[in-house]
C-alpha cells in the first residue's frame, strides 16, 4: 500500500503547499482512492507538481461535511470525469462551528457545493450510511456512536429545515478501512465522533482482524493537555502499528504520539508519500 498525502496543515516539500485540509491519495491492491478532498484546488495543485495524476482515481470517499475535505471536489471533478463520489446522506448541509467563548460563528464551515454543482455531479454521487464494501479490500463505515468516557472535543451546530440551529451529533462522518497486509488501515478525515469510537467500531464491523495502523485527523487541538494526554495514551496502549496524526490533531497531541511510539508515528504533511 502506498499513502500520499496531497493537503494537509503543513508541508516540507517544495513542490507543494500546505492549507488547513486534508486529502489522501490510497494505492492499494490495484485500487486507487482519494479519501477527502481538502479546503480547496490546491490538493489538485499539489498532485500536479508531484506528478500524480487524479484522472484515474477510481472512487472519492469523503469523510464528513465540512468545507476543509470538499471544498475541491469542483476541481477534481474538472480533472476526472468518472470516479464515484462515496458520501454519507446527511453529509451535505450547512454547519457553523463556535468560537474561543462558546458562540455560533457566522461563517459556513459545512459543505459549500452550490446546488447547481451537486446537480451537475448527482450521476457520480452515491449516498452512503451504515457499512459498505467500496471494493474486495477497501470498506467505509459509517455509523460511528461516540463513546461516554470519550466524548467529541468540540460542538457544531447545523440548521433544520424550519432554521433553527441544533447541535451536530456527526452522523455523517465516516471512514475507510483498507485491508491489507493481513490487517486493517483505518484513514479517518477529522474524528470528529472520537477516535476511540472509531476504533471501537470497527471493532464492531471486522471483530477478528487486527487493526495495524491509523491515518487520521484526530481534533485533539481544542483540548487541554491533560484530556489530549488521556486519549492519546489509550490510543497508544493498543499497540498499533504505525500511526499517521496529522491535520486537526494538532501540533501538541502529534508531539505526544511521537514521544509515546517514535518510529512508530509519524509526523507526516503534504507532499510525502509512504509505503508499507
Amino acid at each position: 500500500m502506498k499513502i500520499t498525502f496531497l493537503s494537509d496543515n503543513k508541508t516540507e516539500n517544495s513542490l507543494c503547499m500546505a492549507e488547513w485540509g486534508l486529502s489522501v491519495l490510497i494505492e492499494s491492491n490495484g485500487h486507487k482512492v482519494l479519501l477527502d478532498v481538502g479546503a480547496s484546488p490546491l490538493f489538485s495543485e499539489n498532485a500536479k507538481n508531484l506528478k500524480l495524476p487524479i484522472d484515474d482515481v477510481e472512487a472519492v470517499v469523503i469523510s464528513h461535511g465540512h468545507y476543509d475535505h470538499t471544498e475541491g471536489m469542483e476541481s477534481f471533478c474538472n480533472i476526472n470525469k468518472d470516479a464515484k463520489i462515496f458520501i454519507h446522506r446527511n453529509a451535505i448541509s450547512k454547519a457553523y462551528g463556535t468560537d474561543k467563548d462558546g458562540n455560533i460563528e457566522s461563517n459556513n464551515c459545512g459543505i459549500r457545493w452550490s446546488d447547481d454543482f451537486v446537480k451537475s455531479i448527482s450521476d457520480r454521487i452515491i449516498f452512503t450510511e451504515n457499512v459498505v464494501a467500496l471494493n474486495d479490500n477497501m470498506t467505509i463505515i459509517g455509523n460511528i456512536e461516540p463513546l461516554k468516557e470519550y466524548p467529541m472535543t468540540e460542538t457544531f451546530y447545523r440548521p433544520t429545515h424550519e432554521g433553527r440551529l441544533v447541535p451536530d451529533s456527526m452522523d455523517h462522518e465516516q471512514i475507510l478501512v483498507v485491508r491489507e497486509n493481513g490487517g486493517l488501515y483505518i484513514f479517518s478525515g477529522c474524528s470528529h465522533t472520537g477516535m476511540m469510537a472509531i476504533i471501537s467500531r470497527v471493532r464492531e464491523v471486522f471483530p477478528q482482524e487486527r487493526i495495524l495502523g491509523i491515518t487520521a485527523g484526530m481534533h485533539l487541538y481544542p483540548l487541554n493537555s491533560n484530556q489530549r494526554r488521556a486519549i492519546v495514551d489509550a490510543i497508544c496502549d493498543l499497540g498499533i502499528e504505525k500511526i499517521f496524526p496529522v491535520h486537526c490533531t494538532g501540533i501538541d497531541a502529534i508531539l505526544m504520539f511521537k514521544e509515546r511510539l517514535g518510529k512508530n508515528c509519524v509526523i507526516a504533511s503534504a507532499g510525502e508519500s509512504y509505503e508499507f
